[in-house]
């Protein structure tokens, strides 16, 4: 490995789930070592690269700007190797795999990015039975009737790991229908427009406009529905302009139903957190649905529209 100029890949590893985690207890969970054994790989991969990679705070410890930058290559090197061994894993090994997985997740989530992609799941893992079940309220109270979770924030809570799953960022989508009779070139533009609200994201256009630098923009209309994939097939349909969340309508843009006519800014939301229940994550079905999401999250990551 010196040879080809690598660094110690334990230490890569150790940063991985720190910076994932952000705190070196809580990665230390993960590996299933102690936090002093991450806190020495991560020392020593600064080391070899002569730079600071954390802060360390009194609570976590946070990406400087150059551990955010290693964390994506080293990112996406992972999810490369993760490909390239489904690809030689032999399916009888995955199909001895069996038992049940309970997924809890906000329906629009379901509908517009799990429900897409959960068939890949099938057939890698067809003797796993996965149940998924969908509601907006916080993991805590559902208690032992779920094995993961996806959530909009972090569950802090005794018997739950939170863990970054990928990033919420939004842009302005609508029809390209819409378009041919109102353009829309410029921000000034929206204001001939709709504008799409969901009840639980009402304020989302506020920070998008003022990170837009026009908070006092004037809107033609606004309409607001229950849900947020209500509102998404709203703009779908032509009723106007939706502040989208870029993971949930990949399958619009590629399919031509969605446009983002205003690239930029996109609003950092926040990210989606993966959450799960610590009493069943050692079960072999649990731990494969668990693996499974995080490494198609991260091809979604990888070829994420521009």
């Amino acid at each position: 490995m010196a040879k080809l100029g690598l660094p110690p890949l334990k230490a890569v590893r150790a940063f991985e789930a720190a910076a994932r985690r952000g705190s070196f207890v809580e990665a230390a969970a993960d590996l299933n070592v102690t936090h002093w054994a991450v806190g020495k790989q991560v020392r020593l991969l600064e080391d070899w690269l002569g730079m600071p990679l954390f802060e360390r705070r009194s609570r976590g410890v946070a990406l400087t700007d150059e551990g955010a930058e290693l964390l994506d290559d080293v990112s996406a090197a992972f999810f490369r190797l993760s490909e390239a061994t489904a690809r030689l894993r032999r399916p009888d090994v995955t199909r001895r795999v069996s038992g049940l997985v309970r997924v809890n997740v906000q329906p629009s989530f379901a509908l517009r990015w799990l429900f897409p992609r959960l068939p890949a799941f099938q057939n890698l893992f067809p003797n796993i039975d996965v149940r998924v079940s969908t509601t907006s309220r916080k993991l805590r109270y559902i208690g032992t009737a779920f094995d993961i979770g996806v959530r909009s924030a972090p569950e802090k809570h005794t018997g739950l790991r939170s863990e970054t799953l990928m990033p919420d960022l939004r842009r302005p989508a609508c029809s390209p229908l819409i378009l041919r009779k109102r353009p829309m070139d410029s921000l000034d533009d929206l204001r001939h427009h709709t504008i799409l609200h969901s009840a639980t994201t009402r304020s989302a256009w506020s920070h998008w406009l003022s990170a837009a630098g026009a908070p006092d923009l004037k809107i033609f209309r606004q309409m607001e529905l229950e849900h947020v994939y209500l509102q998404l097939q709203a703009a779908v349909e032509g009723l106007g302009v939706a502040l989208a969340s870029m993971r949930l309508i990949e399958g619009d843009i590629a399919a031509g139903r969605l446009i983002c006519p205003i690239a930029a800014p996109e609003w950092d939301a926040g990210s989606y957190q993966l959450v799960t229940n610590e009493d069943r994550i050692r079960i072999p079905a649990v731990r494969a649905f668990r693996d499974w999401i995080r490494a198609t999250a991260r091809k979604t990551e990888a070829a994420k529209p521009n």
